[in-house]
């Protein structure tokens, strides 16, 4: 089976290192070409730290590059609260020798892109805001011609988490994000409609902390942090966003959506709300690029697959 080449774009946060996990256990269908960072649910320093340790206890031998350090226009709100002073909760992994590459972000991405051979492309996988994606587009335009998919995890067509109206990696940059969704290239949107569906139970989190096995272990130390805090009220779920990308990528049948046309409010009063019209099948063939948004998964299987990935990694 042919690799699918992907970019992941993050802001590792607990639900990030479960993404990248998801990464490290489906090698054998996809390629990393990079890694990189952008401030969101911690600073840039620290989810390039996050970054860096993760991809060594995951063994992923791909570069890791800084990204954007704030917003396009507004003051950085990073997520403490929810993912802990490291980013990620209770966990502390090992010290890594592993360092980010020298070169501009932006132009590594770009170079990285361009220099695939002729008639290959990648599938851009933002899990934070979108900042470094919006730059990206902005600076090197060419870049666009190279991308086959953008499957993001943001938004919510119905109400959000950081306000009632906005999803939180749309309110960080809601700039950034209208850009994004006007650049014209199919967008898989995994927003709050599919990832509030989508996670582990507080059993089988505290079946992972439990566990002898250093990577479980590892993940139910960072996801048993999330059972403190006011995202796990009242829920049975304990939600893992960022990995529905990955998980839609290797394991599609998994969830289901529908096709809209998205824009960004950029306004005070409403922040980074999605808002969504649905396309019609009968429109479809008439709309240049049309988003794909998730709003249904399977969950004992999802549960299924995921821990089978965790229990996979060495």
């Amino acid at each position: 089976m042919k690799k699918r080449k992907i970019w992941i774009d993050c802001d590792p946060g607990i639900d990030d290192a479960v993404a990248l996990a998801m990464v490290a256990a489906s090698q054998d269908r996809l390629h990393v070409l990079g890694i990189s960072t952008v401030s969101g649910n911690q600073t840039i320093d620290r989810v390039t730290e996050n970054a860096l340790k993760l991809s060594a206890f995951l063994s992923l031998n791909v570069p890791i590059v800084r990204g954007a350090d704030c917003p396009l226009l507004r003051p950085l709100e990073i997520a403490g609260d929810i993912h802990g002073d490291t980013g990620l909760g209770n966990c502390r992994l090992p010290e890594t020798q592993k360092k980010p590459e020298d070169e501009n972000g932006l132009l590594f991405m770009r170079n990285t892109i361009m220099h695939l051979p002729a008639g290959e492309k990648v599938t851009l996988v933002p899990t934070g805001p979108l900042t470094n994606i919006a730059l990206l587009f902005k600076v090197f335009p060419e870049v666009k011609e190279r991308v086959e998919q953008i499957v993001l995890m943001g938004g919510s067509a119905g109400g959000g988490n950081v306000t009632p109206y906005a999803e939180f990696n749309i309110w960080v940059d809601p700039e950034a994000a209208s850009l994004v969704f006007k650049c014209g290239l199919p967008i898989v949107m995994c927003g709050l409609d599919v990832t509030m569906q989508s996670g582990l139970n507080h059993r089988q989190v505290k079946k992972l902390l439990s566990s002898s096995h250093p990577v479980q272990h590892a993940y139910g130390e960072m996801l048993s942090f999330y059972l403190g805090t006011t995202i796990s009220e009242n829920r049975q779920l304990v939600c893992i966003h960022d990995a529905v990308t990955i998980l839609f990528l290797t394991n599609p049948e998994l969830f289901r959506g529908i096709y809209a046309e998205i824009c960004i409010d950029c306004s005070e009063e409403h922040r980074g709300q999605t808002i969504l019209r649905p396309v019609s099948p009968e429109e479809l063939s008439r709309i240049s690029a049309p988003v794909y948004m998730l709003n249904k998964t399977e969950l004992p299987k999802f549960q299924e697959i995921l821990l089978q990935k965790l229990c996979s990694l060495a």
